[in-house]
């Protein structure tokens, strides 16, 4: 029973250091990486600091994604993505949508804005991240033009 008491103490000691908030430094890039009838790939790469002696995880989620103002349904962080402790360093988040909530009536902007130079990407909703038992929500509001050059098209 002692060890359970000193690993219990251990862990709280060991956990109560001065937290300093994690710094969002901005996106760097976002790359569509293939557009099917079904939904929209494209990798975010976001510069972060973490000040913290700790790691943390940020988790999958799911966004309200926007393509040139249209609504293109859920989107969804694909991968869990690991922060390192004591870093200022950029992240790829790999980003699934899946076009739920396009109407038929939008499919022709859909076809002209695949065919075009450029597209107009939007993300918001909240992103959930943590350490082991804490967690917390981050909101997100992004908008971006994006370049669709070199895009696979399905």
């Amino acid at each position: 029973m002692k060890k359970y008491f000193l690993f219990l103490f251990v862990i709280l000691f060991f956990s109560c250091g001065d937290y300093q908030d994690v710094t969002f430094m901005g996106i760097e890039n976002v790359k569509v990486t293939s557009m099917t009838h079904q939904g929209i790939e494209a990798e975010i790469t976001a510069r972060i600091k973490n000040p913290n002696k700790s790691s943390f995880t940020i988790y999958k989620s799911d966004l309200d994604a926007t393509l040139n103002g249209m609504n293109a349904g859920k989107a969804r962080l694909s991968k869990n993505v690991r922060i390192k402790a004591n870093s200022e360093q950029t992240y790829v988040f790999k980003v699934k949508s899946d076009f739920s909530s396009l109407s038929m009536a939008e499919l022709p902007k859909l076809l002209a804005m695949a065919k075009s130079k450029n597209a107009k990407v939007g993300l918001k909703g909240n992103l959930k991240a943590g350490n082991l038992f804490i967690k917390k929500t981050f909101p997100v509001d992004m908008s971006k033009n994006v370049p669709l050059e070199g895009m696979q098209l399905n």
